[in-house]
């Protein structure tokens, strides 16, 4: 969480949204998703949310499948009390990423 440890110390936030992918959060890989999401579970706020891309072509970086994100990553985040949701980036793009992952996140 690179200059946002003053911010994120506070409990001024209810909820942050957290972008993970194109960045430092995920490379692609499950294990380095479940490695972030460890480090943001430990900010101040009540809950955290998952971004993630829709579709391969939204994001640089960091899509991980429906089924990948339902079996790995899913039950480690259900664990945390602050799993506040999944949100998608861009909706336009997302042609089933959402319908596969809805009744389980």
């Amino acid at each position: 969480m690179p200059n946002l440890n003053g911010a994120t110390s506070t409990w001024l936030f209810n909820s942050v949204w957290v972008q993970f992918y194109d960045n430092y959060c995920e490379n692609g890989s499950a294990d380095q998703l479940l490695s972030s999401w460890n480090q943001w579970i430990t900010v101040a706020a009540n809950q955290v949310f998952l971004s993630r891309p829709a579709a391969t072509g939204v994001a640089g970086s960091g899509y991980t499948s429906p089924d990948v994100l339902i079996a790995q990553v899913r039950p480690t985040f259900k664990e945390s009390s602050k799993y506040g949701g999944v949100m998608l980036w861009n909706r336009y793009f997302d042609s089933g990423y959402s319908t596969a992952i809805k009744s389980d996140v």
